[in-house]
């Protein structure tokens, strides 16, 4: 591929609900660019974006793709995100690598919950966007009714490129800049006629364009003179205010379009290459002196001092490979660069972008572009590669945190540790996927988005590493604690032949509200010896590890030794370690031990509409609501609820709200579990324990 200079760059990300036609767009761009000899499908695998083997089986995107299109001297590097909720962390991620979104929405279906998820992405972001309608040839399209929802989501958005007819008349798109109807008149969108716009359509588009050039003209001010002296605004000079409010995020113009007939996709690369501006005209994620909290700016400047930041991370067979946004001067293959993260140097031999799979090369990367490295020594997703000599860190996007966790196995235990090598490295692609091994229950945990997610994860170890998993309910980590008092004795003796074992020790064990564990010491008279009593607290501690109610960590208690007996001869440290075993498990028994379990802080941010259905579903789960707050049309409602009650919260909050609510939650403490749910919670783990055993 050729070498494009910044300003020829554009930097496209596609994002919207799952269905509404993103990667049908790109396949249609692809198309229409030369770089496809068809438009690929995504529901006969022919699709070149959607190439993963999970998304040739779900006939759904679930990762980004990458593609570089060249079009009238212009390169447009297209990044196609995934629209299901899932995935939604990829949007985070390419929402700093991108100068510009193309946000699809279903004409027929309006504004979903997808979009509305996606638009605060981006808006948080401040990434400049386009609304793309798609879909106009399905039935009952109710074309007013989309676009004053689509005012409602944000006054900002304007038409500009606008449909003509849909179903059975769609016949092609109307430009509102230039007043001219264009007729997409064979099934490909390559035979175009240029039309003025029809007399039946006239009133339609005159009616739309008088407030989108009040809209276009606000974005520069000596346009806007000239528009209220009552002068003739033309199509360049709306086209070239149109570029400045795009790239300071003031307009977001609408266009639209059928991708599988690519009628409207030629509109919409002119529309790319002479409306949105270039990596030139945008903003940079902020950045700071390495170690420091000095901000840098940068400029996507091809002669600044060299830096780029990676947004995406993937490993495949061939190996892992990492996408790059440069955002200063210009990477030179061969060369080393520094990541002030790892603290070590990354160098490349070659640079390539991807169409899809396939690897295109480049000669170098200027600013403002996007590259795919291959096999990386230790960068991943949010590092930054610079020169040594100008150390930053840019600060990428936040990802979401996971929300659904599930206790993962592995069906043969020879397969424990390429499944640890296998999710650890799944996680560390994805960002958002987390996994780790909880020593104490003796599992793992797999967290992510949602049960997709998860599936998904799933399937690449088995199709990767050879490994499968069983996923189940996770264990709880309950704790144990007193709420009485007592004072028993262990003694350990035993006697077979040689040398015996002698220990004895009396210990009064009483609560320790607030605290964890306090061995205190008051033997007098050396009735036990002193270097005996280092070995009295190790079996207390090692005994408090499976507590005597349930099998749970004991916390809360203080343990004081104040009487016992030794034996000249048979008395050693193991045998006081025993003693205070068997005194620990009569101890407890007789002081009121009861049950603890792990509290949450839940925050719950949903529509207004679906209160009612949230606080039910909450104290359904032993919740008790702490109060609520107002949020923009929105409520966010916080309570404390059980960590036990909150098992596929994520899934069944999407249930209730049309996945319209999201939420939080984060540990807050322990607390007495209810008598009834404690005798469940014995029942079920005391049974778990001895099926183990057995």
């Amino acid at each position: 591929m050729k070498l494009y200079t910044t300003e020829k760059i554009r930097n496209i990300g596609l994002v919207g609900h799952g269905g509404t036609g993103k990667t049908s767009l790109a396949e249609a761009m692809l198309f229409h660019t030369g770089a496809n000899t068809r438009i690929g499908k995504v529901d006969d695998d022919s699709s070149v974006m959607n190439y993963d083997p999970e998304e040739t089986k779900r006939k759904a995107t679930v990762g980004t793709s990458l593609a570089a299109l060249e079009y009238k001297d212009h390169k447009i590097n297209l990044l196609d995100a995934p629209g299901f909720d899932d995935f939604l962390g990829e949007v985070y991620k390419i929402s700093g690598a991108i100068d510009m979104a193309i946000v699809t929405v279903n004409a027929q279906s309006g504004v979903e919950v997808g979009t509305e998820k996606n638009w605060a992405i981006l808006e948080e972001a401040k990434t400049p966007r386009i609304v793309y309608l798609s879909k106009l040839d399905k039935e009952n399209i109710n074309l007013d009714k989309t676009m004053a929802q689509l005012k409602s989501l944000d006054s900002k958005i304007t038409p500009v490129i606008v449909p003509w007819g849909t179903f059975d008349k769609l016949k092609g798109v109307i430009d509102l800049i230039d007043m001219k109807a264009y007729a997409y008149t064979d099934d490909k969108g390559k035979a175009i006629e240029v039309k003025d716009v029809p007399a039946d359509m006239m009133d339609y588009a005159k009616g739309l364009r008088e407030p989108m050039v009040e809209s276009i003209v606000e974005c520069d001010e000596a346009l806007m003179e000239k528009f209220f002296d009552g002068q003739e605004i033309s199509p360049a000079e709306l086209r070239a205010a149109l570029r400045k409010g795009l790239a300071k995020n003031d307009i977001k113009p609408l266009v639209s379009g059928m991708a599988l007939k690519s009628i409207g996709t030629e509109n919409l690369l002119d529309f790319i290459v002479s409306c949105t501006p270039s990596p030139a005209e945008c903003r940079v994620l902020p950045a700071v002196k390495a170690g420091t909290t000095e901000e840098v700016v940068f400029t996507n400047d091809p002669n600044g001092p060299v830096c780029g930041f990676i947004f995406k991370k993937i490993n495949e067979q061939a190996g892992d490979m990492i996408f790059m946004r440069a955002i200063s001067g210009t990477f030179l293959p061969g060369t080393e660069y520094y990541n002030p993260t790892t603290e070590s140097f990354e160098r490349f031999s070659a640079f390539a972008t991807l169409r899809g799979k396939t690897k295109i090369d480049i000669e170098k990367v200027v600013a403002g572009d996007i590259v795919a490295l291959v096999k990386p020594k230790n960068s991943t997703h949010g590092h930054t590669l610079c020169e040594k000599a100008h150390q930053v860190l840019v600060k990428v996007p936040a990802l979401p945190q996971a929300k659904l966790t599930y206790a993962v196995n592995p069906r043969t235990k020879q397969d424990q540790e390429k499944m640890g090598v296998g999710l650890n490295t799944l996680c560390a692609d994805d960002g958002v996927l987390t996994y780790k091994f909880d020593p104490e229950l003796g599992q793992g945990l797999l967290s992510g988005l949602g049960d997709t997610h998860i599936d998904v994860t799933v399937s690449r170890l088995k199709s990767r590493w050879g490994v499968d998993v069983d996923i189940s309910k996770p264990k709880i980590p309950y704790r144990e604690t007193i709420k009485g008092k007592s004072r028993v004795q262990g003694k350990h003796k035993k006697q077979s032949g040689g040398r015996g074992q002698y220990g004895d020790v009396w210990i009064r064990f009483e609560p320790l509200p607030g605290g964890d564990f306090e061995f205190v010491d008051e033997i007098v008279g050396g009735a036990v010896p002193g270097n005996f009593v280092p070995a009295v607290e190790k079996g207390l501690q090692e005994a408090r590890r499976r507590g005597a109610l349930a099998g749970f960590h004991t916390i809360g208690f203080k343990a004081t030794i104040d009487f016992g007996s030794y034996h000249d001869v048979d008395s050693s440290e193991m045998a006081f370690k025993l003693a205070a075993t068997i005194a620990f498990k009569k101890g407890i028994v007789e002081a009121k031990p009861v049950l603890l379990e792990p509290i949450y802080e839940v925050a719950v941010t949903v529509p207004d509409e679906f209160m009612g259905s949230i606080i039910g579903d909450l104290n359904s789960r032993r919740g008790r609501i702490l109060g609520m707050e107002p949020l923009g049309g929105q409520q966010i409602v916080k309570a404390r609820v059980p960590l036990a009650e909150m098992y596929k919260y994520a899934t069944d909050l999407k249930s209730m709200t049309q996945s319209r609510a999201d939420f939080t939650m984060t540990f807050s403490s322990y607390e007495e579990v209810p008598a009834n749910v404690t005798e469940q919670i014995i029942k079920e783990y005391k049974t778990a324990d001895e099926e183990a055993e057995a």
